[in-house]
């Protein structure tokens, strides 16, 4: 049976953005979303918003899911909305900046439904998928990957932590800088005209502070794990 991938993610913090910033940030998922699905599916893969803050993502290509949502972690990061102060916060301190992010649960397996829309679709690849998710909540983790095999769920789980570990620390220029890279294969050269930056300043934001050859080991360990069940 045909193996597909359901990426399931949400908004962290969405509820404290500002009302001004969170439609930017919404808006800037759908072009992700069509981006994604143009230039690595083509136009195969089904996403659906709902809840406000909530998303699936069907991927008929499985191998490719990891990529996919490290693109869209680098895609929301390259955002800085700002934070309402808690309510609670009697001080009227200025309000913070921070950046935008997502839970990204990435489920494998078979579709026994498949509907119009995605969230109404079923089969082993959503229930995987919504169970990381669920895990992600009561861990506050942001990245985990179900498979149907034990031993590589517990290798990917490790690797997933050590990769969160290294995204969440980008920057919003750091962020633009590997999603370029990653989304469009942009080399150095390329994305120095679209940033408008120097060659340099491209390298040292993948390689330093993106630690792009760590992300790309990952994404190369994962395809070649996925290629073997």
């Amino acid at each position: 049976m045909e193996t597909y991938a359901v990426i399931t993610g949400d908004l962290v913090k969405s509820r404290k953005i500002r009302n001004e910033d969170v439609e930017s940030v919404i808006e800037s998922l759908k072009e992700c979303f069509s981006d994604i699905n143009h230039f690595h599916l083509n136009g195969k893969g089904k996403f659906e918003l709902y809840r406000g803050d909530s998303f699936q993502y069907l991927i008929p290509e499985p191998q490719k899911a990891l990529l996919i949502g490290i693109i869209i972690r680098a895609k929301l990061r390259t955002y800085e909305p700002k934070y309402n102060n808690s309510s609670q916060n009697k001080s009227k301190k200025p309000i913070k900046y921070a950046f935008s992010d997502a839970r990204i649960a990435i489920g494998l397996g078979n579709m026994s439904y498949d509907a119009n829309k995605v969230t109404e679709s079923q089969g082993e690849a959503f229930e995987k998928s919504g169970k990381a998710f669920d895990k992600l909540g009561k861990n506050n983790d942001r990245l985990l990957i179900a498979t149907f095999n034990k031993e590589i769920n517990e290798e990917l789980e490790t690797e997933c932590l050590l990769a969160d570990a290294i995204i969440s620390k980008w920057t919003a220029s750091t962020a633009e800088a590997m999603y370029h890279h990653l989304l469009y294969d942009k080399n150095q050269y390329e994305l120095s005209e679209i940033l408008r930056i120097t060659q340099p300043a491209v390298h040292k934001r993948l390689s330093v502070y993106g630690n792009l050859k760590s992300i790309q080991s990952f994404i190369n360990r994962y395809n070649c794990l996925i290629n073997t069940i």
